[in-house]
């Protein structure tokens, strides 16, 4: 996949691979030539690289002053009893980010 993946980004692109499989299984093989005359990046990231001790404060911060609006982006709130209909409404595409309160 990251083969494929570096083959067909431009000049100066970036392969970001953000899944984590198992390391006896994962072994990438990519042009050691492609990568340099084209400049290319394959780089892993967790959690989109982010600072937790920064970034949640900041995140809540920015949402406590309504300039990061969370509320908007919610289709659908569930309880505890409805999970599995927030399950089976996500798999009929009847919601597109459900949220369970508890």
């Amino acid at each position: 996949m990251v083969s494929a993946a570096t083959a067909v980004i431009g000049k100066g692109g970036t392969v970001v691979i953000t899944g984590l499989a198992d390391p006896a299984k994962l072994t990438v093989h990519v042009s050691g030539t492609d990568l340099t005359l084209h400049e290319k990046t394959i780089k892993g990231s967790l959690f989109g690289s982010c600072n937790p001790q920064y970034d949640i404060v900041r995140l809540l911060r920015l949402y406590d002053a309504g300039q990061l609006m969370l509320d908007e982006l919610v289709t659908t709130t569930y309880n505890l009893e409805q999970v599995n209909q927030g399950y089976q409404d996500l798999r009929d595409g009847k919601n597109i980010r459900g949220v369970i309160v508890h």
